[in-house]
């Protein structure tokens, strides 16, 4: 999601020309870009306990991880589907969206992927006695 919201988020079609905003231009930068800051928080948690056996608190905000997980992924899938379902109207031309939208719309479903299966694969998991 992070490499996808610097590609075309947007792309403006004028009578003189095309013209595309990414997710950091003016306009669009915390609106846009909270999805792909949100997953990168949950790949830097996830990548911080597999491969930098770094030992995290059991809760964040008073969720289990599991939780948090489901949470934020749930929040960038409704982000993402907020901006697909806007009329977009750039600066009073007909827009489209681009490749970083849809790359970043595709992170955003394997991100609650990703946090129903570690939530399925923890109930798998045996308990210590």
């Amino acid at each position: 999601m992070l490499a996808g919201s610097f590609m075309a988020f947007y792309k403006v079609v004028a009578p003189n020309g095309t013209a595309s905003f990414n997710a950091w231009d003016r306009g669009l930068f915390m609106i846009a870009t909270l999805p792909a800051l949100l997953g990168t928080v949950m790949a830097l948690q996830i990548l911080l306990v597999t491969f930098g056996n770094i030992t995290m608190p059991n809760r964040v905000l008073s969720l289990t991880w599991d939780q948090f997980h489901v949470v934020v992924a749930l929040q960038t899938f409704v982000l993402m589907l907020a901006h697909a379902a806007r009329e977009p109207n750039l600066v009073g031309f007909p827009t489209e969206l681009g490749t970083g939208f849809w790359v970043m719309f595709i992170g955003a479903i394997g991100l609650v992927v990703g946090a129903l299966v570690r939530v399925a694969t923890a109930r798998r998991r045996p308990r210590a006695i």
